[in-house]
């Protein structure tokens, strides 16, 4: 699965020749080079400094919007969270080249993701999805914007996105997780506390669980073809009531995880 830092590296890594950048003299045309090889670099102040003088001086015109972009990335692998969101958004509403368009929404949506935002998250995933080219990492950002839909309660529109994960990418590193989010159909969260091939191994546990006051049952599932027991805690409307309550477990179980 991709990390933050692949996924903005790799999407830098992807942008069109610099030659496409019409209307620059050859000063401004050097701050873009030199600001992205040193986002490359990992060397941010660099970036910043040459990325922020270029977006001086061609403000609104559209090459601030690649810039932005860029300068965006770069505060959000610095660790200036709030500098990233107003580069990223500005330059997502401002980019003419739907390259930069999806690339900004994209990072954009990620880093809502990481912050919990879930609606703001799945609202500019959506947008670059809609943008990008049929290829990884779409696939990367349908699976979150599947995970935001589950978090905000819209499991139905979850589906949406898992469904055209397994039929666009069936041999993708995301398929078999969309597959099996499919077949659980899931419309609430829940404790996950053990898998199990063996029925009686399950009920012990929901045995132990219930003697601790915990509201334990089992749900059998198939997983790659084979039949398990898992035993459940709980059902959650909220994702942030199923986190507080997967705490809560952990006293209990400390390899309890979130289902599904």
């Amino acid at each position: 699965m991709y990390t933050r830092g692949t996924f903005l590296i790799s999407w830098a890594l992807g942008l069109a020749a610099l030659s496409g950048c019409a209307g620059l003299n050859e000063r401004q045309q050097a701050w873009l080079t030199e600001g992205e090889e040193a986002y490359r670099a990992k060397r941010y102040n660099v970036a910043v400094e040459r990325l922020s003088l270029l977006i001086d001086e061609v403000k609104d015109r559209p090459t601030a919007a690649r810039a932005r972009y860029v300068r965006g990335m770069t505060y959000s692998l610095a660790g200036q969270r709030a500098l990233a969101y107003a580069d990223l958004e500005q330059a997502a509403r401002d980019a003419k080249d739907p390259d930069v368009a999806w690339r900004a929404d994209a990072v954009l949506g990620v880093l809502c993701f990481e912050d919990e935002k879930w609606a703001a998250a799945a609202a500019a995933l959506a947008r670059a999805a809609d943008k990008m080219p049929s290829a990884p990492p779409l696939d990367a950002l349908l699976y979150r914007l599947g995970l935001c839909q589950e978090r905000m309660g819209h499991w139905a529109e979850a589906q949406i996105a898992y469904r055209r994960i397994v039929s666009s990418f069936p041999g993708g590193a995301y398929a078999q997780n969309a597959s099996r989010r499919l077949e659980l159909n899931a419309e609430h969260f829940a404790i996950q506390c053990g898998v199990f091939s063996q029925p009686r191994i399950a009920d012990s546990r929901v045995a132990e669980l219930r003697q601790r006051g915990l509201a334990a049952y089992v749900r059998p599932e198939t997983r790659k073809g084979q039949g398990y027991y898992v035993v459940l805690v709980g059902r959650y409307d909220s994702y942030t009531d199923a986190k507080l309550a997967l705490a809560k477990v952990r006293g209990y179980v400390p390899s309890a995880v979130l289902w599904p």
